[in-house]
């Protein structure tokens, strides 16, 4: 069971496993007035969700992967994270522990405390230190294969994000990036050692002096294009683009449907999160101008808004 303390949040009750209606599975956290469960399909053809219903009549629901088969491996906290007065609930849920590293893999949801809608994204090793006053820390590892007689890396980024209003938007902090040695590898194996959670002490980790700051660059080849349609077929979407030489190309956020799509902004050079949906990604990419990056003339995933 995952319980994280969280400064300046209200913490609720460590999730309980409960029987609950339409799941194999199921736990629940709580305050007074709002409950999260967390339910497990009961078949194959329906999907795993994580269940939010108050203050009051309210009921917010995603789509969520319970790999790891536990219920209770969640956490709530409720905290203004855009200082309009009203709460956000901050959900983390763990989806699945790679056996490679045991690097955990975690949906990371914001509820907002206004409105009935919500923005996802994935983030790989969610520690007690993912929120820092308002600023949500969202990490992941990158690898880069052995390529012109360099040797393979294998990096821990973290970049910051605050919550606007159903969307994330890049903090002024710069993105963190450090090489996995193994002096890290040392120190994170005794962080996981710790406690039966594995969960990680993220900014700890970057902020250690080997820690580079810096920028998401630009693809260094890429076709200018022009985002179309997208096409939502939740948990995931297709991003259908129009190269400006009239390539049409389909990008999905699952990588059955065409590469796997991963978006940044161009003018902060700063990708968004893993998986990451907005309340509304038609707003933020429809008829948008992008930078599609390509390798051996083939789009390879990475979309940059311009």
């Amino acid at each position: 069971m995952l319980t994280l303390m969280l400064l300046a949040a209200t913490p609720f009750s460590p999730p309980v496993e409960q029987a609950l209606e339409h799941c194999s599975r199921a736990a629940c956290s709580s305050t007074e007035d709002v409950r999260v469960c967390k339910c497990l399909k009961p078949s194959l053809e329906a999907v795993d969700l994580m269940v939010v219903d108050g203050p009051g009549e309210r009921r917010v629901l995603w789509a969520t992967n319970g790999l790891s088969g536990d219920v209770t491996d969640f956490a709530v906290q409720r905290v203004d994270l855009d200082g309009d007065g009203a709460k956000e609930l901050l959900v983390t849920s763990l989806m699945s522990e790679a056996e490679n590293m045991s690097i955990r893999t975690w949906d990371v949801t914001v509820v907002d405390g206004a409105d009935e809608l919500a923005v996802h994204a994935v983030a790989h090793d969610v520690g007690l230190d993912v929120l820092k006053g308002t600023s949500l820390l969202l990490t992941e590892w990158a690898f880069s294969p052995a390529k012109d007689g360099q040797e393979a890396t294998v990096t821990f980024v973290g970049r910051e994000f605050t919550y606007d209003h159903g969307a994330l938007k890049a903090s002024k902090a710069p993105v963190l990036r450090r090489r996995y040695t193994p002096e890290f590898e040392k120190q994170r194996t005794q962080a996981l050692a710790q406690g039966p959670l594995k969960t990680l002490p993220a900014r700890t980790f970057l902020a250690h002096p080997s820690t580079q700051k810096g920028v998401d660059e630009l693809p260094s080849a890429f076709k200018p294009a022009t985002l179309k349609a997208l096409t939502r077929e939740e948990p995931e979407f297709e991003l259908h683009a129009e190269s400006d030489d009239g390539q049409l190309v389909t990008l999905s956020t699952d990588g059955e449907e065409g590469p796997l799509l991963r978006v940044g902004d161009a003018r902060t050079r700063r990708l968004y999160p893993l998986r990451y949906w907005p309340h509304e990604p038609e707003a933020l990419l429809l008829g948008r101008k992008a930078l599609l990056a390509v390798e051996g003339g083939r789009a390879t995933g990475l979309v940059f808004l311009q």
